[in-house]
């Protein structure tokens, strides 16, 4: 029986929003089993802890303060070049593997791939597997999901920027916002034809723009609960170069599943996905670095899920860094889940936060260590299961202690892409009383005549606005994996109303209907 248990750090868990005292079940070692590099044996280690008791109770938890990997497998160790102890440890065992995330209220249960195995993994059903790619994009590109060139998002400095004033919008101009995808390819392709984006007769594999000139913006969590996110990323790069081409922009904000899985948080993946990014980037990791060796260093983590999305990871320049925390267009400012002017005053504003983003993931390099360190782990040149999970352990505790408070949080949190204040309970008035005062506030703060906020982050039965029209709540829970909502998009018209002064605003359905603002605004109950 082998046995890990990962203890994230306080300050981890205190940043990521666990907001309960610190427990003092601190885990300790009762065995740890040594490796040889000529070794084959079952080794029995096992790192204890006290778990604590878990209730019944809402959706409204912390995030974990504790993770656990349980699994049962025999180990060998296989000798390698290297002259150091290094191993490959692989697990022969049929056991299954599972990754426990403790909750103050509650415990949850996800399948958790195997370190590594000789086995190859199966191929999602809906994988595209295709052949090359470039940096820019024609109607007929095959998208390789491989191919880090692939994922490649325009810069938002050649988009017009992060923030684009009314005065500097054309009237007339078109711009569409949907929101959270979470790796269904067909609730994303279903969100592209409601607001005429895409060719209908054009594969996701070889998506073609026909949007024009629109102004588009995704608002975030692309990433988790689905099997295809990879073939989401690669279809929203490809049309993002297709409108740069043709005059238009496309947006991609920040999620909090994004910042989630930049620090090796990954409990709402799905088994489907974590195949998927492992036999097609995984794949292209290991023959980059010449085998399966730098897998140890995320003990067993989703290495190629961790390497793919981590600050200086593989899709780090191409996309992430490209990615925007909020962005203002015309009289709309747009953000995954809520801004405050304390956000702004606190973070220097919207372009302060998205320079912010953009430095973590950039400069905080994967090899933010001696370059003895990161030898040491991209080798895999460890001499125990004990050195490997403080050398994952670290790693977390690096990139989270860096990453920027604008992307930081946990449920409950009040970062911009976490806070609820302006999108619970679904469908109705928002329940916190200050709502108003603070969306207020915010506008204010941004000046320059902007009059709305558009948000996702909170799924609702259909897209509506609250606080008078301020609050736009965008995310219908389109994917599988959430409510399996019917998508539809919104669409304003920059200066479109018949004075010409104020923007049209509508909402597009599948069926073709674009309904009118006023006819999904939640009103204030009358007592």
């Amino acid at each position: 029986m082998f046995c890990l248990l990962l203890r994230t750090h306080s300050s981890f868990a205190e940043r990521l929003g666990s907001r309960g005292k610190r427990s003092t079940n601190i885990p300790y070692i009762r065995r740890l089993g040594k490796y040889h590099s000529n070794d084959k044996r079952t080794v029995m280690s096992a790192f204890t802890t006290s778990v604590p008791s878990f209730r019944k109770s809402t959706m409204n938890t912390n995030l974990p303060s504790r993770t656990k990997i349980i699994s049962g497998s025999t180990i060998s160790t296989t000798t390698t070049t290297s002259s150091s102890s290094s191993f490959i440890p692989s697990i022969t065992s049929p056991s299954s593997s599972f990754l426990y995330h403790d909750y103050p209220n509650r415990r949850q249960r996800l399948e958790f791939p195997r370190l590594y195995s000789s086995q190859q993994p199966q191929q999602s059903t809906k994988t595209t597997t295709t052949t090359t790619t470039s940096s820019s994009s024609s109607p007929n590109e095959l998208l390789s999901l491989s191919d880090p060139a692939t994922y490649t998002l325009p810069d938002p400095s050649i988009q017009g920027g992060s923030i684009q004033y009314a005065s500097t919008i054309p009237k007339g101009q078109r711009i569409v916002t949907f929101g959270d995808v979470h790796g269904d390819i067909d609730a994303l392709r279903n969100f592209l034809l409601a607001a005429k984006l895409l060719d209908p007769n054009s594969p996701m594999s070889s998506p073609k723009w026909i949007g024009g000139n629109t102004i588009v913006v995704q608002c975030g969590d692309i990433l988790d609960r689905g099997n295809e996110e990879l073939g989401c990323l690669a279809a929203l790069a490809s049309l993002a170069r297709q409108a740069h081409d043709h005059g238009g922009q496309f947006h991609i904000l920040y999620g909090n599943h994004e910042s989630l899985n930049a620090v090796g948080l990954f409990q709402y993946a799905n088994a489907g996905g974590n195949v998927e990014i492992d036999s097609n980037l995984g794949k292209a990791l290991d023959r980059e670095r010449g085998g399966p060796m730098w897998r140890l260093q995320f003990a067993g983590n989703q290495p190629s899920r961790w390497m793919a999305f981590q600050p200086g990871g593989m899709l780090s320049k191409p996309l992430l860094i490209h990615l925007n925390v909020c962005v203002l267009i015309g009289r709309t400012v747009f953000v995954h889940a809520g801004l405050t002017g304390e956000h702004l005053r606190e973070y220097g504003g919207i372009e302060g936060m998205n320079a912010q983003a953009r430095e973590w993931m950039l400069l905080q390099k994967e090899d933010d260590m001696d370059k003895a360190g990161k030898e040491k782990g991209d080798k895999g040149q460890f001499e125990s299961v004990k050195e490997v999970i403080e050398y994952a352990q670290n790693k977390a505790r690096r990139q989270s202690s860096t990453m920027p408070p604008c992307l930081g949080g946990g449920i409950g949190a009040t970062s911009p892409v976490w806070m609820r204040d302006y999108s619970t309970p679904a469908d109705m008035p928002p329940k916190n009383v200050k709502a108003q005062q603070m969306i207020d506030d915010c506008l204010n703060e941004l000046g320059n005549g902007v009059q709305r906020m558009v948000m996702g982050h909170t799924p609702q039965s259909r897209i509506n606005s609250a606080l008078g029209g301020k609050a736009w709540r965008i995310d219908v829970g389109a994917s599988k994996g959430v409510l399996s909502g019917t998508p539809e998009v919104l669409e304003i018209i920059h200066g479109g109303a018949k004075n010409g002064e104020q923007d049209l605003v509508n909402i597009l359905t599948m069926s073709g209907e674009s309904i009118p603002a006023k006819d999904r605004e939640t009103l204030e109950p009358f007592f």
